[in-house]
């Protein structure tokens, strides 16, 4: 019962947000702005050929952001983005790999980032967030990298882990400045931004987290 409970409110979220026709109905044409103040985004795969999510948290600029957008449209967005790679990265990445691929790779840059930067209104966002994500798209991260953790960060972690079930604290793992290492064993250095220790910049797309490279892109396959 209590999952088919949760099927059902599952399926009323997507019908009140109308998340069906999201991908086509939807222009968040404010992207390039709001990557200025929050840079994230997809860039090309793994070795084991999962999409890679970068997401910079440590550049968010809260208060600039909120003047080139909304909530509401940043969420809106957030989601139109999850149905993309549901949609369209995963099963691109599939045929590449000639297996299912259903998971991400996600890096989280958190230099910079201090327990004063989590405000009430971050907070706000990244909690809305993270209740979309888990209620309506779960099990979707294989591994999560949180890279250029600081001391003030760490803090911050020992706070928030505990809330974390087993399971979800297994798939991530902490480091400091020193992880070009790390990356580049599970990741080709041509997939990797320069940024992170790569080769790659796409600099003809204005920067790798605004490229979306990926098989996705490919048109023979997508």
């Amino acid at each position: 019962m209590e999952e088919q409970s949760s099927l059902t409110e599952m399926f009323n979220w997507r019908k009140n947000f109308g998340v069906n026709t999201v991908m086509k109905d939807f222009d968040f044409k404010e992207l390039n702005e709001v990557q200025k103040y929050y840079p994230q985004g997809y860039h090309g795969i793994d070795k084991e050929g999962r999409p890679i999510y970068i997401e910079r948290l440590g550049k968010l600029d809260f208060e600039r952001l909120m003047q080139v957008t909304t909530l509401d449209r940043y969420v809106k967005y957030q989601v139109q983005d999850y149905e993309k790679t549901h949609r369209v990265r995963f099963p691109a990445c599939s045929i590449v790999a000639n297996r299912d691929v259903n998971r991400n790779l996600v890096i989280l840059d958190v230099e910079g980032v201090r327990l004063k930067s989590f405000t009430r209104p971050v907070q706000n966002v990244l909690m809305q967030l993270r209740n979309i994500n888990s209620d309506n798209y779960p099990e979707t991260i294989s591994q999560m990298l949180i890279i250029n953790a600081g001391p003030g960060f760490k803090l911050l972690w020992s706070a928030i882990k505990c809330f974390l079930d087993p399971e979800t604290e297994s798939k991530i793992q902490v480091i400091g400045n020193k992880y070009q290492t790390k990356l580049l064993e599970m990741i080709h250095k041509s997939e990797l931004p320069d940024f992170l220790g790569g080769s790659c910049n796409c600099k003809l797309e204005g920067g790798c987290l605004r490229s979306d490279k990926g098989p996705w892109k490919d048109i023979s396959i997508a």
